[in-house]
C-alpha cells in the first residue's frame, strides 16, 4: 500500500522510523527512511520504506511511504498523515478524496484536520504554494483563511428524483436536461441537510444555482411533448421542495448579499425572490454573506470568492 504525505520545513527525520513503527505496528528495524538518491545504504529487509525528496515552495518535502504484503496493520492515508502530524507537532498535507487534485487535506498538531488550496510551482521549479486553507494552519502565519468553494461544487450529493427520471447514461439530448436538474435538486438537499460538507454556501453559488434554474426552464420547451411532461413533473416536485424551504421577500436578501439592487430581480421568475430560510450572519456593507453560518467566518467579496474556484463538478451543465 502506497502513501503520499508532503511537509513543510522542519527537522522530521530523527523522529520518522519511529513514528512508521507506531503507525504500522511494526519493529523500528523493520524500516527505512532514505532520501530519493540514496541506494546504497537503505534497509533492504525493510517492510516499511519511505523516500523522501526535497521541494521547492511552502511545503519542503515529499515523503513516499510504501507498506509491504507482510504487514499486518495497515492505516488508512488519514489515519497516518494525523500520527504524523501530532507525533512531529506539524501539519502534514495529503490526497483529498473530493477528487480536485490542488485541493489537499492538511492533518493538524491537535489531531484536527482542514482544507487547503495548493498550485504547483513553475519556472521549472518542482514544489507547490499553499494558496489558502478553511482553517489556521500552524507554522503559515500568513495563510489566507477562507471559504473554498470548488470544496461545496465538488462535493457529491445523491439526486435520486432526476436518477429515476434521466438516468447518468441518458444521451446528448437529454444530458443537458439532466445535469440542470441535478443541480436543482441538490440545492433542495443541501438546504434541508445544513449545506454540506462544511456548513455553508456562498450567496454566489446560490446564484448560480437559479441561473440553472433558468436555463432548465429556457430548455424544456425544446424536448418531445410526451418526455417534457414527465420531466415538468420532475421539476414541480423539485419546485416544491425549494418553496419550503425558502422564504419569499421579494429578492431583498440575495440582492443586498451581492450587492445589488433590489429591482434588479423584479423581472426574474419567482425562485429568485425567495432566500434560504436559513441565513448566515449578516455581513458589513460590501461582504458578500454565507448561507448556513453559525457563526462569524472569514467573509471574501465576490470577486475573491469566484478567483480560483476551480472547475465545477461533473453533473454541473
Amino acid at each position: 500500500m502506497m502513501y503520499g504525505l508532503l511537509l513543510p520545513e522542519g527537522g522530521i527525520f530523527n523522529h520518522l522510523s519511529a513514528i512508521l513503527a507506531e503507525g504500522f505496528h511494526v519493529a523500528v528495524a523493520q524500516t527505512d527512511v532514505s532520501d530519493s538518491s540514496e541506494l546504497e545504504n537503505r534497509n533492504w529487509d525493510a517492510v516499511i520504506t519511505c523516500v523522501y525528496e526535497r521541494l521547492d515552495g511552502d511545503l519542503a518535502w515529499s515523503l513516499g511511504i510504501y507498506a509491504s504484503d507482510d504487514v499486518a496493520h495497515h492505516p488508512s492515508e488519514a489515519q497516518l498523515a494525523s500520527l504524523v502530524a501530532q507525533r512531529l507537532g506539524a501539519p502534514v498535507f495529503f490526497s483529498w478524496e473530493g477528487g480536485l487534485p490542488w485541493i489537499r487535506t492538511v492533518a493538524l498538531p491537535d489531531g484536527g484536520t482542514t482544507l487547503a488550496r495548493t498550485t504547483e510551482l513553475n519556472d521549472n521549479k518542482s514544489g507547490f504554494a499553499v494558496e489558502a486553507a478553511e482553517a489556521s494552519v500552524p507554522g503559515f502565519p500568513r495563510l489566507r483563511v477562507t471559504h473554498l468553494p470548488e470544496v461545496v461544487r465538488a462535493f457529491q450529493i445523491p439526486t435520486p428524483l432526476t436518477d429515476a427520471a434521466v438516468p447518468p447514461c441518458a444521451g446528448d439530448d437529454l444530458g443537458n436536461i439532466r445535469s440542470l436538474l441535478v443541480t436543482w435538486e441538490r440545492l433542495g438537499i443541501r438546504m434541508s441537510t445544513n449545506w454540506p460538507p462544511g456548513g455553508w454556501y456562498s450567496a454566489l453559488l446560490y446564484k448560480e444555482d437559479l441561473e440553472y434554474r433558468s436555463q432548465l426552464e429556457s430548455n424544456l420547451p425544446d424536448i418531445e411533448e410526451c418526455r417534457r411532461r414527465q420531466l415538468e413533473a420532475v421539476v414541480s416536485q423539485l419546485d416544491a421542495v425549494y418553496r419550503d424551504l425558502t422564504i419569499d421577500d421579494g429578492g431583498h436578501a440575495l440582492s443586498s448579499q451581492l450587492q445589488g439592487k433590489t429591482e434588479d430581480l423584479a423581472s426574474l421568475p419567482w425562485y429568485w425572490h425567495r432566500h434560504p430560510s436559513t441565513l448566515g450572519v449578516n455581513a458589513e456593507p460590501g461582504e458578500a454573506t454565507y448561507f448556513g453560518i453559525a457563526g462569524s467566518l472569514g467573509i471574501e467579496t465576490p470577486e475573491e470568492l469566484e478567483d480560483g474556484s476551480g472547475p465545477n463538478d461533473t453533473d454541473r451543465p
